[in-house]
C-alpha cells in the first residue's frame, strides 16, 4: 500500500471556537503524519450554513483549509457525502468539529491501514474531555437487540470494557472519527441521506458490511471527544433523532419485523416514563413520552 494520501473532512454548525481548536489541533498531527509516512493530507470544511462567523474565521486562520461554504444546513448524512464526492484521495477520515487529535493520531491510523491490508473503516477509541472512555463502536442492530436496548440492556451498545480494550472487527463505529478507504463511499453510496443526524453512520455500517468490508475499532488511535458540542448539547433531540433512526433502520432492513418489534419500543417507553417520574426526573420522563410520538 504506497499510496497513504489522506483527505480530512469536517462538518462545521455554529460552532466558530470549538472548529477553530478542531483545526488547531489536526495541524499539528497533520505535520506529525506528513512528516514520518510523507503523504498528504488534504483538510475540507463544509460550513452547513453556519450564523456565527465561522467561515471568515477559516478563511482568515486557517488558508491551507479547503472551504465549502453551505447556504443551509445540510445535516451530518448530505453534508459529508457531499464533500467526499470531491475527494481523490485513496483514503478519508470524516471528523466531527468537536473531536481534538492528539499528535499521533492521524499517524497511527494511517500505520494500521498499511499493516492490517482487512481494515476498510477505523474508527478510534473516543475520550470524553476528562479522559473517560466513550462508548463508541458495538453489533449492528437487529430486531433482537434493539428490544434490549430500550429495556436498558446491552442491546447494539456494548459497555465492558474489555470490548474496548484490543483492536477487533465490529459493526460500527461512531461517525465523530470515522476513516475509511476511500472506495468504500465509491461502492456503498455513503450515508443515507434520508437520516439527517444520528444513526446514519450505523446504518452505513450495515451497508458496508452487506458489501463484505470489514470495520475495525482500533484503540491505539486516540482522540477526544467533546460528545455533544456539534449539537450545543442537546441529549434530549439525540435521544429522538436516535429513536426515529432505528424506526428508519428497521423499516428498511428488517420491515417485517418492524411492527412487533415497535410493540417492545412502545412498552419499554412507558416503563421509561413511568420510573423517571416517580424518581421525580420530570424532564427526562417528558423526553420518553415524546418518544411515544416518534416511534
Amino acid at each position: 500500500m504506497n499510496n497513504l494520501n489522506l483527505s480530512v473532512v469536517i462538518l462545521s454548525f455554529n460552532t466558530k471556537d470549538i472548529t477553530s481548536r478542531c483545526l488547531s489541533k489536526l495541524k499539528i498531527a497533520k505535520e506529525y503524519c506528513e512528516g514520518r509516512l510523507k503523504n498528504k493530507i488534504q483538510t475540507i470544511v463544509l460550513d452547513n450554513g453556519s450564523q456565527d462567523g465561522t467561515a471568515q474565521m477559516i478563511k482568515s486562520d486557517f488558508p491551507w483549509v479547503k472551504l465549502i461554504i453551505s447556504k443551509e444546513n445540510l445535516g451530518f448524512s448530505k453534508g459529508n457525502n457531499l464533500a467526499m464526492k470531491q475527494v481523490k484521495n485513496p483514503f478519508v477520515l470524516l471528523l466531527n468539529s468537536d473531536v481534538y487529535l492528539e499528535e499521533e493520531s492521524l499517524y497511527k491510523a494511517m500505520a494500521y491501514f498499511r499493516v492490517n491490508l482487512n481494515c476498510d473503516v477505523l474508527g478510534a477509541r473516543l475520550n470524553y474531555a476528562t479522559g473517560v472512555l466513550q462508548l463508541s463502536a458495538g453489533g449492528l442492530p437487529n430486531p433482537l437487540n434493539i428490544i434490549s436496548w430500550i429495556f436498558g440492556l446491552r442491546g447494539f451498545h456494548p459497555k465492558a470494557k474489555k470490548y474496548f480494550s484490543k483492536a477487533h472487527p465490529v459493526g460500527w463505529v461512531m461517525g465523530a472519527f470515522f476513516m475509511l478507504k476511500k472506495e468504500v463511499f465509491d461502492k456503498t453510496g455513503g450515508f443515507d441521506e434520508n437520516l439527517f443526524m444520528h444513526m446514519e453512520e450505523i446504518e452505513w455500517c450495515k451497508r458496508i458490511n452487506d458489501h463484505k468490508f470489514q470495520v475495525w475499532y482500533v484503540p491505539q488511535v486516540s482522540v477526544v471527544h467533546l460528545h455533544g458540542a456539534s449539537t450545543n448539547f442537546d441529549l434530549t433531540a439525540s435521544f429522538l433523532n436516535e429513536l426515529k433512526g432505528i424506526k428508519y433502520y428497521l423499516l428498511k432492513h428488517y420491515r417485517a419485523y418492524y411492527l412487533p418489534v415497535k410493540l417492545f419500543l412502545v412498552f419499554g417507553l412507558i416503563l421509561r416514563v413511568i420510573a423517571f417520574s416517580i424518581l421525580g426526573k420530570t424532564k427526562r420522563a417528558r423526553v420518553y413520552m415524546e418518544g411515544l410520538k416518534v416511534i
